[in-house]
C-alpha cells in the first residue's frame, strides 16, 4: 500500500468511496466524512489547525482514507502537539484486509515524526467494529467516556 496526501484530484473518489450500503447512524456519518473531506482540509477559515488527509493506494485505487487536525484548548490556542483523528475509513471491498491498520500505523508514525505526542479519537461505542480496532489495534491507548462526548468512547493514545 502507499500512505501519501490526498489530492484535489482525489475529491471525486472520495465524495463516491464505496463503504457498503448498510445503513447505520456511524456508518451514515463516515459516508457524509469521507465525501467532503478535500472540501474540510481546504477550509481556509481552519489553516490554522493543519488539516490533513492521507489515503492509502492499492494498484491506483483509493481503498482506505484518514483525516486529522490539531486539536485547540478552550480558548482557542492550537496544541500542535496533540492531533485529533477524525475519521479513518475502509472501501468495503477491503474491510478486513489490514488496510486500516496500515493506513492508520502509517499515519501515526508520521504524526510521531513531526513530533506529535498525542492522538485522540472518538467511537460510538454501538460501532462494534470500530471499538474492536481500536482496542486490538492501539491497546495502550487509554479509553475513557467523558460527560462532554457521551456517547462516543474517547481513546488517547500518547506517542
Amino acid at each position: 500500500m502507499i500512505v501519501r496526501h490526498a489530492t484535489l484530484a482525489d475529491a471525486f473518489v472520495l465524495e463516491e468511496f464505496d463503504l457498503d450500503g448498510d445503513a447505520s447512524p456511524w456508518l451514515d456519518e463516515v459516508r457524509e466524512i469521507v465525501g467532503g473531506l478535500v472540501a474540510w482540509r481546504n477550509d481556509t477559515a481552519q489553516a490554522h489547525v493543519d488539516r490533513r488527509v492521507v489515503v492509502g493506494e492499492e494498484a491506483g485505487e483509493i481503498v482506505a482514507v484518514t483525516a486529522d487536525e490539531c486539536l485547540e484548548d478552550e480558548s482557542g490556542r492550537v496544541l500542535a502537539e496533540h492531533r485529533y483523528l477524525m475519521v479513518v475509513a475502509v472501501r468495503a471491498d477491503r474491510r478486513r484486509s489490514g488496510a486500516a491498520r496500515l493506513v492508520t500505523e502509517s499515519l501515526f508514525a508520521m504524526m510521531k515524526s513531526e513530533g506529535t505526542r498525542s492522538v485522540r479519537w472518538l467511537v460510538h461505542p454501538s460501532n462494534l467494529a470500530s471499538v474492536a480496532f481500536s482496542r486490538t489495534v492501539f491497546p495502550e491507548a487509554d479509553e475513557t467516556y467523558p460527560p462532554e462526548d457521551r456517547p462516543y468512547a474517547s481513546f488517547v493514545l500518547t506517542m
